[in-house]
């Protein structure tokens, strides 16, 4: 878009302004661009300033996120004859058996590389957000209807008369790097339960004119530096936003209760045992589920990380992104990941392959999932093993579950001789 200016061009070939007229004139016309200028540099200044703030509390937990996770590292490659999915490269899907046909765009699975998560091929034109909408003309909008609401009424520091720093919860909707929702608490003590809150979502049917929903994906901020203990529905007709409202666990049917490797794969706030599937320090999370008519989602939340300053406490938490969303898919898909061995070894044979899925019953998973074990053979591909490999190709096939659940494969965990 094209820059105003008051400015305006006179052309003059060998003197000034005429008259005093003229002459003050082109004073004012100045000072309005001075003017002009000042406000944009204050409003530039004021989004590098949000911007730099984002990325500073952001680097401080992912610094130590990194630290956590080189050590866990470390212990793993101690472990033999292991290997799995690591990295987006490993996906090749031009790794087809002689004789076969090549995977079709439309079967392809779909894979999200924010949240490390593969499953069914989506069916974009009957997808939609619950949250965030597009216009033509002004790009992302906030409707008129978004309605969200924060209880403070936890335990730790995050309480009524608190002083709270915060930008508004839509903010975590926007679409933008210099747009995150935060709410810092200042306190002048530090509490061991941190600050907590829950965040109210209500999900409008006025434009969808459909409850029905499928996923949730957030990213907390500061990234992995925010506890995430719950995610409840509600599915009530005029929700109030309250503990008024009957509220159910996400993961309704505590899947995988107690597994401690599903924590962070499943919704937080149902298993047996009081906290043990809070996710601490969460990084982006994403959950796909049943399809279901929720009308409101709660979110628990908590930070009992702070920093000081000028004697204060400061906790800081919230989300710099968040959708809600209903997603079509189609009913099966196809992905090739390959696999190398580590420097120095060579794969024999494929004793086992394990798919991690947090998201369907063990007894479903045979349904929900199959694979098939790929070599390479001179110049071709053949599920016949040669013997002995430097990499293996393995081919995995996602299928929906009769009541609609698409399944996630969060990992693949291929033991070899």
């Amino acid at each position: 878009m094209s820059e105003f200016i008051y400015t305006q061009k006179r052309t003059r070939q060998y003197n000034g302004p005429v008259d005093s007229s003229d002459h003050n004139a082109r004073i004012e016309e100045n000072y309005k661009d001075l003017v002009y200028l000042y406000n944009k540099y204050n409003v530039t200044d004021q989004k590098l300033t949000e911007a730099f703030q984002r990325v500073l509390k952001d680097h401080i937990f992912i610094n130590q996120y990194i630290k956590d996770m080189e050590d866990r590292v470390k212990a793993l490659e101690a472990a033999e004859d292991l290997i799995s999915i690591h990295s987006y490269s490993q996906i090749d899907n031009i790794a087809i058996p002689s004789g076969e046909s090549g995977l079709q765009g439309d079967e392809v699975l779909s894979y999200d590389p924010v949240y490390n998560i593969v499953t069914l091929p989506k069916v974009d034109g009957s997808s939609h957000s619950k949250l965030k909408f597009f216009t033509g003309i002004s790009g992302q909008i906030i409707p008129d209807f978004f309605e969200t609401r924060v209880s403070n009424n936890l335990a730790g520091v995050d309480t009524q008369g608190a002083i709270v720093d915060s930008t508004n919860v839509y903010n975590a909707i926007l679409d933008r790097s210099d747009k995150y929702w935060k709410r810092s608490i200042v306190s002048n003590t530090m509490s061991p339960y941190g600050a907590q809150m829950y965040l109210y979502i209500k999900i409008p049917v006025e434009y969808s004119g459909s409850k029905k929903t499928n996923f949730l994906k957030l990213n907390p901020f500061p990234l992995f530096g925010v506890d995430i203990l719950s995610i409840q529905y509600t599915t009530l007709q005029n929700p109030t936003m309250s503990e008024d409202d009957v509220w159910y666990p996400l993961n309704r049917d505590r899947l995988y209760d107690g597994n401690t490797e599903a924590v962070g794969k499943v919704p937080p706030g149902s298993w047996t045992t009081l906290g043990s599937d809070y996710i601490l320090n969460s990084g982006p999370i994403a959950f796909y589920f049943p399809e279901s008519e929720i009308t409101a989602i709660r979110i628990a939340m908590r930070q009992k990380n702070y920093l000081i300053e000028n004697n204060k406490y400061i906790y800081t938490y919230g989300l710099s992104d968040l959708d809600i969303r209903y997603d079509k898919f189609l009913p099966t898909g196809r992905m090739i990941f390959k696999f190398d061995a580590p420097e120095g070894q060579t794969i024999s044979s494929i004793t086992s392959v394990t798919p991690k899925i947090y998201n369907v019953s063990p007894s479903l998973l045979s349904q929900a999932f199959s694979h098939r074990v790929i070599y390479n053979d001179g110049s071709i591909y053949t599920l016949d093993n040669p013997g002995s490999s430097n990499s293996v190709w393995i081919e995995v096939t996602l299928n929906q579950l009769p009541d609609g659940t698409a399944p996630v494969l969060s990992d693949l965990v291929v033991n070899y001789n």
